[in-house]
């Protein structure tokens, strides 16, 4: 968190600092600030997030530590979960994280002890191939000890982007707009009202064909035009050397819509040059569901326009129509397009029809679901211990969290006819790569707070750029050691993908697990990539997912690390950031 949501920090931080903080469980298999921080800090090996919740969870039925009458009134799958939980004493979750059974007993102490518990959750547990598996048991403890819809108390899933919160309401991630179920016919069918529209136009038929999926189908043919807006697919996406040939392939027309000429716009066949936030107007919505609108404050430069004109000029030029013959999207501009939007989420539970740009001029900030009867917005949910699961209403019938195979609606209403809160259960697997007497390390990526994703704009902040200019290598100090590696030595990391040249940086991290920050492409290199020794991160993951959020694994690949080089002199490296403390005063 303090590398990726650094603002929300350091709001922790004040309250560490403050009277009567709060204890902190840290469970990352690297030193970051917030383990250093913590409380107690947990670092299990990469991929065992399920076994590690497993066993906390067990230790919290097992010693009583469940809140029966919550569970009993407002969830169900208590008994199932139970059983497979069970199976996970300390000792045998302890051995698969490569954890000390006591430290599992004392994590479940602090969690089962508190009288207000909140769980946050970012890409160490997203990124790995038990996803959603993992994030589950993490609703599932702050579900068994009732603390959801209390003050200071609930479970914080955490996005990584800043308009992730906006694509999920919209159904810009390939669900249905308003939390609508692709799997419910007459939620395709109120969709089709709304835009005026046949229902068969909508693709309603299976679930949402997921990036990867796409990827595969342009690497075969199937796919042969492809349009990227606003992301970097050919640094941010795992095995690039694939990505790269997929996207470069004379048989797939690519378009990339952006402000700055990346990795991925060096492969475009079209580029068109997109406006950034402060040349354009929309509403954007934090992950606590607060809305703000942001008003353009200067004119794009040159050619560049606002995504939302670019699409429109599209869609018009393709002439799509509505089943009354007038223009689709009926919408012309972001206010109308707004105005569209509440009529598609009102009764929803991203409600915005109590909403209006003339109030988000007025109030900085309104929390969905902001209704005629509640026209403030809403602090909090679920403290009635209602959920928005009923079977009719229900985004969606979830799905298997071993095979990701869709849940039938028939399936669903026999196990949650009365729309509560699901506790489900999910037995360990193996990471799909690990560690062996070639490749002996984990490989784990993420993020640093100098950069943001794939440094498009960070890279191009001389200030950012200068504090942390080059990737670098973070591993123990026993296994730089055993390596023959200093501090700041070149080192290089391979795994059966490719291979990555990188300062060392020594300690931060437990035994047997190598770290690289995934930030750092070739645009401002001078060489393509590929040559004099790649950097970024993302050469060496390899082509794999998790089965239900279909999110591509960056945390679990194995490895094998090298000395290639003495630190230069004078030594490089990211060096910290200074203060200028006139623009502090």
């Amino acid at each position: 968190m303090a590398e990726t949501q650094a603002v929300l920090w350091t709001r922790i931080l004040d309250r560490l600092a403050g009277p009567n903080p709060p204890s902190v469980l840290c469970v990352d298999p690297r030193d970051t600030p917030v383990a250093r921080a913590a409380t107690l800090h947990l670092a299990p090996l990469p991929g065992t997030n399920v076994a590690l919740m497993n066993g906390i969870l067990h230790e919290i039925i097992e010693h009583g530590r469940v809140d029966r009458a919550y569970v009993e009134r407002c969830t169900v799958g208590y008994d199932d979960l139970a059983a497979t939980v069970a199976d996970y004493p300390p000792e045998r979750a302890a051995e698969i994280c490569g954890l000390d059974p006591g430290e599992i007993r004392e994590a479940a102490r602090l969690l089962g002890s508190a009288d207000r518990l909140l769980c946050t959750v970012l890409q160490g547990f997203y990124q790995s191939h038990q996803a959603s598996a993992a994030a589950v048991q993490v609703n599932n403890l702050v579900l068994l000890r009732g603390m959801l819809g209390r003050p200071g108390a609930g479970v914080l899933q955490m996005n990584g982007q800043p308009t992730a919160q906006n694509t999920r309401e919209c159904g810009a991630d390939g669900d249905l707009t308003g939390f609508r179920n692709w799997a419910n016919d007459s939620h395709v069918a109120e969709l089709a009202a709304l835009w005026n529209v046949d229902a068969g136009k909508i693709p309603h038929y299976g679930p949402p064909t997921h990036l990867m999926q796409m990827l595969r189908y342009a690497e075969t043919g199937t796919l042969r035009f492809l349009w990227v807006s606003a992301t970097n697919p050919a640094v941010s996406l795992p095995e690039l050397h694939r990505i790269r040939s997929i996207l470069d392939s004379s048989r797939l027309f690519l378009v990339v819509q952006d402000a700055f000429p990346t990795e991925t716009a060096e492969l475009a066949d079209v580029v068109l040059p997109a406006a950034m936030w402060g040349e354009k107007t929309g509403t954007f919505t934090n992950v606590d569901r607060t809305v703000h609108l942001s008003e353009k404050a200067v004119e794009p430069p040159g050619q560049a326009r606002p995504d939302l004109d670019v699409f429109l000029d599209y869609a018009r030029r393709m002439d799509f129509r509505g089943n009354d013959g007038e223009p689709f999207p009926q919408w012309h501009d972001p206010e109308s397009a707004f105005e569209a939007w509440k009529r598609a989420s009102a009764g929803r539970p991203c409600d915005y029809s109590g909403l209006s740009y003339a109030k988000l001029r007025e109030v900085s900030g309104v929390q969905w679901p902001c209704t005629p009867d509640s026209p403030h917005g809403t602090e909090r949910l679920y403290a009635d211990g209602k959920f928005f699961a009923q079977p009719g209403y229900c985004e969606s019938y979830g799905r298997d969290l071993v095979t990701g195979a869709p849940v039938e609606p028939t399936e669903y209403r026999a196990l949650n006819p009365d729309g509560k809160a699901m506790l489900k259960g999910a037995e360990y697997l193996p990471p799909h790569e690990t560690p062996d007497e070639d490749h002996p390390f984990f490989l784990v990526n993420g993020r640093t707070i100098h950069h943001f994703h794939t440094r498009t704009k960070t890279g191009r902040t001389p200030e950012l750029r200068a504090a942390a200019p080059e990737v670098w290598l973070e591993v123990s100090e026993r296994d730089a050691a055993a390596a023959g590696l200093a501090e700041g030595d070149l080192a290089e990391v391979s795994t059966p993908r490719g291979a990555v040249r990188a300062r060392v940086r020594i300690g931060g991290i437990r035994d047997g697990v190598l770290f690289l920050p995934f930030h750092y492409g070739y645009w401002d290199t001078g060489h393509p990539a590929g040559k004099d020794g790649d950097r970024a991160a993302n050469e060496l993951t390899f082509t794999d997912w998790d089965p239900v959020s279909k999110q591509p694994l960056f945390k679990t690949a194995a490895a094998a690390l090298r000395r290639v080089g003495p630190v230069p002199a004078p030594a490089a490296g990211p060096v910290p950031a200074t203060v200028d403390e006139e623009v502090v005063r």
